[in-house]
């Protein structure tokens, strides 16, 4: 399905690109059918994506409810969630997995449980042929790294665990949920080119990409929607805005923190929170954190986007970025 999805949605926005009038006042009349259909058709990707994670679960015959309190991170892609992910995992009760891991599915592949984990082949032994329930599996996954790591708590990040909150709230009920939040213009700019490098050979190399810049503004809306339906009636959901991680980073720690029931750590320890993040092979995991945080990526909209562009995304994103706080009006 959602490969039938990705084609209908490429074709309507081959449509719509190919028909987009030069005036920009003039498309905004022209495109409003043409975009009506590409929302009605690709807005529901998320949707597909949690049919398969459902999918998944009602296979596995899901019954259990864990009471486990992992700490959740998740986000539109490109919105800051490695930034916030690496912050949270400078606090000495806080151990996070520095790859990225969807907490149900991906956790029980096993590789990733010797590779990231480190986990013995007797100790993933135990664990699959003890824990048969994937939430319970993913419950005693964690607990078991939490212990062999010393720590209170553990951080699990993965952008796409934002389209999955109501279902992951209702297996792990006492989990706490960070949603990261961006500007919505920059992170549309972001996913355009993203990942701009590889590694083909274990060296570093160029990756063309260029997204459509439709199919970006509209993954934006979707996942800033799917999150906080999910999570905004949960006293356990927080939003945090990327914009407030990097230039405000004490101070937005300090919240997250208070939200995660630990203390305040030393201010130099979270600035210098790139020290802690282990050398990987994994580069478009880790080569955003491996330095220390800098402002250039905030605004980026400013040079990257044309004018077609920006009106473009005051059509189907405007009211939203108004509603987060970005813009007070559309004059931009």
């Amino acid at each position: 399905m959602i490969t039938l999805t990705k084609v209908l949605e490429s074709i309507i926005t081959f449509i719509y690109l190919g028909n987009k009038p030069t005036s920009p006042t003039s498309s905004l009349k022209n495109i409003r059918t043409i975009d009506a259909l590409i929302y009605r058709i690709s807005r529901r990707t998320a949707n597909f994506e949690t049919l398969l994670f459902k999918f998944f679960l009602f296979v596995n015959k899901k019954r259990y409810i864990s009471n486990f309190n992992p700490i959740v991170i998740g986000g539109c892609p490109r919105s800051g969630t490695t930034l916030a992910r690496a912050l949270i995992g400078v606090h000495p009760k806080i151990v996070s997995l520095q790859l990225e891991c969807n907490i149900l599915p991906m956790i029980r592949d096993m590789n990733f449980l010797k590779n990231v984990f480190e986990f013995s082949s007797e100790e993933i032994n135990e664990l699959n042929n003890t824990y048969k329930d994937p939430i319970c599996f993913a419950e005693n996954v964690l607990k078991l790294y939490v212990q062999k790591e010393g720590t209170q708590f553990v951080a699990v990040k993965n952008p796409f665990h934002i389209v999955i909150v109501d279902e992951l709230f209702h297996y792990f009920p006492n989990m706490k949920f960070i949603h990261v939040i961006r500007d919505g213009r920059d992170t549309a700019c972001s996913l355009r080119t993203f990942p701009k490098r590889k590694i083909v050979n274990g060296k570093i190399v160029p990756n063309i990409v260029r997204s459509p810049f439709d199919w970006c503004i509209r993954r934006w809306v979707s996942c800033i929607n799917r999150g906080r339906k999910g999570g905004m009636k949960s006293d356990r959901y927080i939003e945090v805005k990327y914009e407030d991680l990097v230039n405000n980073t004490a101070i937005t720690m300090e919240k997250i923190y208070e939200f995660l029931g630990v203390e305040m750590t030393v201010t130099d320890e979270l600035l210098n929170f790139y020290k802690h993040e282990k050398e990987d092979k994994h580069l478009q995991q880790t080569m955003g954190v491996k330095k220390p945080i800098y402002e250039k990526s905030i605004g980026r909209w400013k040079k990257d986007m044309n004018e077609s562009e920006k009106e473009m995304f005051k059509h189907m994103a405007g009211k939203m970025l108004i509603d987060l706080g970005y813009e007070t009006d559309l004059d931009w």
